[in-house]
């Protein structure tokens, strides 16, 4: 353990001291939202590790999709509740065409612009500004900068796609943006295409990162990352946190679930990644994330872009190719749908060695629908 603080400490005081320049362009905002949407009734009690145990064992077990599934949702509230939260934001110009970015689980608005030393490539919203686009990226609920919230009852899948939906709006109306597209990872993929869906004209094109339509290879993932309490695993970063909220076990297991083949990635990006990057995620999540599938993915209107890394495990088993073959008919709705499944990497696309060629690729998608 005493090993372990030291690296960490050595780890913050060189590798990460020295973050490039942010963009004057940028600035951090604090933008208002409420909510008013029903939530599930999610019957799952954190207090420690055993019970988050138990709690894996339930999601992960093989009949966990069958209608007498043990995942913990008794059902949903009769009527919707109204909360107000503060969403933590960066905003990088303003007008023309803007790209809202929506993260993952165990993460935060970071991994759209890394914050250590020689990073720049793995920058996305660097590359994104250097090709013409305004960038509004954010702190899911309950994460980094944005307002702290109840585990189980508030950082609700539902929730969450409804903060996106204000957000967009937001983009359009206050932010001044001609074009809006959405781009999501992970977990913020399932939020960009519920919030498309929902949205319609408004989304103007969706890029989808570690995702492939449906969750038959999550098991691993829940498994790997041997999810721990947040606040007995770090107290000193985040011990304000309640029970509820969950991170992964060490450096190592973070990797296996979200980095590819070894020479692939930089060591030293995976350990910024879990040391610094790292943002708890709560319980309620992916329970009412399940609760709410399958989504209406033919609802999507606006041109879809998903672009994989090859060996990304949550989504595909650790092998993609071929496995987004099926969702042209699953966006039967889209003007527009292409898919990449061969990108060297892991889940963690934009950390990888690949990332210059995948933030091409999403560019020149984008200008080909008129974005």
């Amino acid at each position: 353990m005493f090993a372990s603080v030291l690296l960490a400490l050595g780890l913050a005081a060189t590798t990460f001291a020295s973050p490039y320049p942010t963009p004057s362009s940028c600035k951090e905002l604090t933008i208002p939202v409420t909510v008013s949407v029903p939530r599930f009734i999610i019957n799952a009690t954190v207090n420690d590790n055993w019970d988050v145990v138990a709690l894996t064992l339930n999601l992960t077990r093989r009949d966990f999709t069958n209608p007498t599934d043990p995942l913990p949702v008794a059902g949903t509230t009769a009527a919707p509740v109204e909360s107000k939260f503060n969403v933590g934001a960066t905003l990088c110009g303003s007008g023309g065409p803007m790209l809202v970015l929506t993260h993952g689980i165990i993460e935060s608005k970071k991994y759209w612009r890394p914050t250590l030393e020689g990073s720049e490539k793995y920058s996305f919203v660097d590359a994104a500004i250097a090709a013409g686009y305004s960038v509004l990226s954010y702190d899911r609920i309950g994460v980094g900068s944005s307002s702290k919230v109840d585990a189980i009852s508030d950082a609700q899948f539902q929730v969450e796609a409804t903060v996106l939906d204000s957000l967009v709006d937001y983009a359009r109306h206050t932010a001044n943006a001609t074009k809006v597209a959405l781009v999501g990872h992970s977990y913020g993929s399932y939020l960009t295409v519920s919030s498309a869906a929902s949205k319609k004209i408004a989304i103007d094109a969706i890029v989808l990162t570690g995702f492939a339509g449906n969750f038959t290879y999550f098991t691993p993932f829940l498994a790997g990352s041997a999810f721990r309490v947040a606040r007995i695993q770090d107290p000193a970063r985040w011990g304000s946190l309640d029970a509820g909220y969950l991170t992964s076990a060490d450096l190592y297991a973070e990797t296996y679930v979200y980095f590819g083949q070894e020479q692939d990635f930089e060591r030293r990006v995976a350990e910024w990644s879990h040391y610094v990057g790292s943002e708890p995620f709560a319980v309620g999540e992916l329970p009412s994330l399940l609760a709410s599938s399958p989504l209406d993915f033919g609802a999507v209107t606006a041109p879809v872009l998903v672009l994989q890394g090859q060996f990304d495990l949550s989504a595909c088993g650790g092998n993609c190719v071929g496995l987004l073959d099926g969702l042209k008919s699953e966006f039967a709705g889209a003007k527009v749908v292409e898919t990449v499944d061969n990108l060297p990497s892991g889940h963690n696309l934009n950390l990888h060695k690949v990332a210059p060629q995948a933030f091409a690729k999403v560019f020149d998608f984008l200008k080909r629908q008129g974005v």
